[in-house]
């Protein structure tokens, strides 16, 4: 912080990297934009705000007051329709100190436990609490996130909640277990008494920035050094309290978002078994979105945009049409599935989209209000973030099948552009349209005709465009190539999906795409490895057989490939498999589990029976239609004719 049901997915289809087109066109040029659905990337899951420092002060508000606060902050058609709240369990800071004025004040947040030998005291915090238990009856399907920025002043070196002398890590050495039992201890109370979740818990803010000092006018604390102890303590303290894993560990949170790639490529295997989301501020570090993307899609971690503003703003451009790129590049370059703000209510101007006179108890909307809502109340919970090759637009399919496209031009003059929509098999005729326009307004405008599934419009200068086109169906996605590289010893790299080594050899497998993406290897003696490169060493016999590696791209579309491996070693002769299954008719078919056709679920043919197996490769009885709502969570493969599908549940 700045003070400063059921579904599934086909696991066939494909992915492409989005060419960024972000080159300024001269206002009489035409840019094209082309969409393409086939390219489905992050599944979106909401906009936010933290709760402190503002809902300390206003939770103090009347009961109507507050309710007229939270409608602007969470109607999804006359307010922003934010559905993810951030509650910060204060530390709370050591008798004596009144140094916590930021915030008007509101940075003074409450622990819940005061002391070290007393009890905790639920209740401390009325006013944060006040605004969370609201908005957990306004909103639908809120999405709570519990996050600290210190830990009890007695839990610290330097017996203050704002930092260390010098900046350094502030929690005491033997207070890790501690720490994580009252973070855990708080969550539970939540639950069991006051009935919010949070579905990931937080124990670090800008752990690494180094500006967390003593006496300061916020709770911070450094947190450099030993972040995957705290993950893993806390990750501990969750299951034992039977919280995990509804709810699980979130990190780090750190200002920069090269700093939250670092971190996280340091975490153990263990602390990424208690984590599921990757926080980070988007503060700066911009050049490293993609980098953290790819990192934390490898681990199968979602990643979330969980505090920014304009800390790092240079130049004249307005805010408004400044923060509406740092959405746009962290959920097209980043692939954010949540995007937060820092606090909805802050008293600076730049930082604000809510201007809160606490002593009147009333609020007015500023222009970043309005910007906010030309994409939150369109972009909505559930909507699918898809490819769109120019890096002042945004393109997103919602679960109602309508296509979102968002322009933003903060230049100086009009930009024409050319939406190229031949990637849909099925498009409206007609797009609605609303527009952000300075000094701050967003008002709706004359609907725009798709003609030839193409949309021509202008963007007039220093606004953003929100354009909202029904009956988007379709998108053809492609899987990655793979390259089965493979090297014996230090030997050259050799394309092969074959290979023969000697007993006592060393043997790397390291397919390409090299970069991006996630790989789950399976082979024999249950080997597992989310490692896109795999390494052996002092082989034998017990090691051969078919290795698989399945890709998954960021449009969660996966190609596979498998590469046979056998050692020559007469102790352990290779003997093929039996890869045999026999359908209900009792005639035996093979199945290639090793080479599926990764077709769509799509192509299989409407009313047509089919047989199901288990990734095993044992049929189901009984089962002549797939259903996914029908099957538990897991990979299945579908059999209809000749076709083969492997589909997953979750």
């Amino acid at each position: 912080m700045k003070g400063l049901v059921q579904k599934f997915t086909v696991v066939s289809a494909a992915f492409g990297v989005a060419c960024l087109a972000g080159i300024a066109s001269p206002a009489y040029a035409q840019t094209k934009v082309v969409v393409d659905p086939g390219k489905r990337y992050q599944e979106f899951e909401g906009w936010g705000t933290s709760l402190c420092w503002w809902a300390v002060k206003a939770g103090a508000w009347s009961e109507e007051n507050r309710s007229k606060l939270i409608g602007a902050i969470a109607d999804p058609d006359t307010g922003l329709g934010y559905n993810i709240f951030r509650y910060n369990i204060g530390g709370g800071d050591q008798p004596g100190h009144n140094h916590l004025d930021k915030g008007d004040g509101g940075a003074n947040v409450p622990g819940y436990k005061p002391t070290e030998k007393g009890d905790y005291d639920w209740t401390a915090d009325p006013y944060q609490r006040t605004i969370a238990i609201e908005l957990s009856k306004r909103v639908k399907s809120p999405i709570f996130e519990a996050f600290s920025n210190s830990p009890p002043w007695w839990m610290t070196k330097s017996g203050c909640v704002s930092g260390s002398s010098d900046g350094s890590d502030n929690l005491k050495s033997d207070y890790f277990d501690d720490f994580a039992d009252y973070l855990s201890e708080v969550a539970l109370h939540f639950k069991t008494e006051w009935g919010i979740t949070f579905r990931t818990v937080e124990p670090f803010n800008e752990p690494s920035a180094g500006w967390w000092k003593s006496n300061g006018g916020q709770e911070g604390c450094g947190f450099k050094n030993n972040q995957t102890q705290m993950i893993v303590e806390l990750g501990k303290a969750l299951q034992k309290k039977g919280l995990f894993p509804e709810t699980s560990v979130s990190a780090a949170d750190e200002t920069n978002i090269g700093d939250a790639l670092n971190q996280f490529n340091k975490y153990s295997s263990e602390a990424l078994s208690y984590m599921f989301q990757v926080n980070t501020h988007s503060y700066s570090g911009g050049d490293s979105r993609a980098k953290l993307f790819n990192a934390a899609f490898a681990k199968n971690k979602r990643v979330w945009q969980s505090e920014t503003g304009p800390l790092s703003k240079s130049g004249d451009e307005h805010i408004a049409l400044w923060m509406a790129n740092v959405i746009i590049q962290d959920l097209r370059d980043m692939k954010a599935n949540a995007w937060v703000d820092w606090q909805i209510g802050d008293p600076a101007e730049n930082w604000r989209s809510l201007a809160l006179n606490h002593s009147k108890q009333t609020f007015t909307p500023n222009a970043r209000y309005y910007m906010h809502a030309a994409f939150s109340r369109y972009i909505r919970p559930g909507s699918r973030i898809i490819g769109s090759d120019n890096s002042n637009t945004l393109a997103a399919l919602r679960p109602d099948d309508a296509l979102v496209l968002i322009v933003r031009n903060a230049g100086s003059s009009d930009a024409k552009y050319s939406f190229d929509l031949t990637g849909f098999d099925k498009i409206g005729t007609s797009a609605k349209v609303v527009r952000f326009e300075l000094p701050g307004s967003l008002k709706a405008q004359d609907d725009i005709a798709v003609s030839g599934k193409a949309l021509s419009m202008t963007a007039p200068a220093q606004t953003i465009t929100t354009m909202v086109i029904d009956g988007a169906e379709g998108g053809i996605c492609t899987p990655d190539t793979i390259i089965p590289y493979v090297k014996i010893h230090n030997g050259e790299w050799d394309e092969s999906i074959d290979v023969k080594v000697g007993k006592g050899d060393s043997l790397v497998i390291g397919p390409h795409p090299w970069e991006g993406g996630r790989w789950v290897w399976s082979g024999p003696k249950e080997f597992s490895s989310t490692d896109r490169e795999i390494r052996f060493k002092n082989m034998d016999g017990t090691m051969s057989g078919y290795y698989k590696a399945v890709h998954t791209n960021a449009s969660g579309c996966e190609n596979s490939v498998t590469i046979k491996v056998v050692v020559d070693d007469p102790d352990h002769p290779f003997v093929e498999p039996d890869t045999s299954v026999t359908d209900s008719t009792g005639d035996t078919s093979t199945v290639a589990l090793h080479a599926f056709d990764m077709c769509r679920l799509e192509s299989l043919r409407a009313g047509a029976p089919v047989q199901v197996f288990d990734v095993q490769g044992h049929y189901l009885k009984g089962v002549q239609e797939f259903r996914p709502q029908d099957f538990r969570p897991g990979i299945y493969i579908v059999k209809q004719g000749a076709r083969v599908r492997r589909v997953r549940v979750q």
